[in-house]
């Protein structure tokens, strides 16, 4: 047994999953049992790590409606429910100027990586940038890759720590020192833990650059001013039911986001850290200033590091931005997005 330290004292870490996953219920009515569980026996788990994390999670619901409103038996019975988004069009100049586009891919799985390069080659964008990030031991490999392609690029080395996510925060003060305003974060995805995990990736970026995805998701930002970030479609979930072993972590960095708890009702995140987002909506995160220390050193773990964390604190950073989120289903005619309550991929 294994002990954390998290606010208000210290815990103990059981592996829940060991039961839990083999448990015949989706996520939603596991969490309706864990719920149940914790709140009627407080005696038997209040030293242990799970439930001080469902404590803190009871933050990110959304308690704001009543009886008499759909979405509030929708929340209860936990079906899929559509989230509107206020419109702010932009100026005539603005959607006609265009957007230069910078792609930054976290490069781990050389092979996925080639399967991105060729879709993003299909989409006849002129303006992106790629910005990679790879293992220093794999850095060789991915700049021959490269060699025989003609986008413009900036390759870094980096350190196997953070997954994705350490080496995107590090890179992005470059790529907005560079005046890029749009920023797609895409990575080799590869969740081996996961049976899914295929689908998953192909799910999530066929949603984001596949087809003519690319350009009709940045003619959303050039649509609505109001936007910060746009993730897959079906991939939007809610931070209540999913939070895994994070939700003391991300109310940490919604703190040093000075976000206040009212501000987190009805928070969503956009599962698999593969999105657009505006400068704007990335700058309160990096204004923490996190370090590598603050990021686990690698060891497979398959939920509670800061990279988990930081997968949902992107939103935070959005809220903080004063932007909101959508899909990739949005569109000047559907300013809407749908937040999944059972997702598939990860229950």
């Amino acid at each position: 047994m294994q002990k954390v330290s998290k606010p208000g004292g210290e815990y103990n870490i059981y592996d829940f999953n060991k039961v839990w996953r083999f448990l015949p219920l989706n996520r939603p009515r596991k969490e309706l049992l864990k719920g149940f569980l914790f709140a009627v026996f407080p005696f038997l788990f209040r030293k242990w790590a799970i439930c001080q994390n469902w404590k803190n999670s009871r933050v990110f619901r959304d308690n704001g409606k009543n009886v008499f409103c759909p979405d509030f038996w929708r929340h209860r019975f936990f079906l899929p429910y559509k989230l509107h988004i206020p419109k702010n069009t932009a100026s005539k100049e603005q959607s006609e100027s265009g957007i230069s586009l910078a792609v930054v891919i976290h490069v781990f799985y050389p092979d996925i990586f080639r399967e991105i390069l060729l879709l993003l080659k299909s989409s006849g964008n002129k303006k992106m940038m790629l910005f990679i990030t790879t293992p220093h031991a794999l850095y060789n490999e991915v700049k021959e890759i490269l060699t025989y392609e003609t986008f413009r690029y900036h390759i870094e080395p980096v350190e196997n720590r953070g997954r994705d996510i350490l080496p995107f925060l590090k890179i992005l003060p470059r790529i907005f020192d560079e005046g890029y305003q749009l920023v797609l974060k895409i990575h080799t995805k590869n969740s081996e833990h996961l049976l899914r995990s295929n689908s998953w990736r192909q799910d999530l970026i066929m949603k984001l650059i596949g087809d003519d995805q690319l350009s009709k998701n940045i003619q959303v930002f050039q649509q609505n001013r109001n936007i910060g970030i746009v993730g897959p479609a079906g991939h939007i979930l809610p931070m209540s039911l999913y939070y895994g072993a994070n939700a003391s972590t991300v109310k940490w960095l919604c703190n040093k986001m000075e976000l206040q708890d009212n501000q987190l009702h009805g928070f969503h995140f956009v599962a698999g850290s593969m999105f657009f987002a505006l400068k704007e909506a990335l700058q309160p995160l990096l204004k923490i200033s996190l370090t590598d220390k603050e990021f686990e050193p690698e060891e497979n773990q398959l939920d509670g590091t800061m990279a988990h964390a930081m997968e949902r604190a992107f939103s935070a950073s959005m809220i903080k931005a004063g932007l909101i989120l959508a899909d990739t289903s949005c569109s000047s005619e559907n300013g809407s997005y749908v937040v999944n309550v059972n997702h598939s991929f990860t229950i």
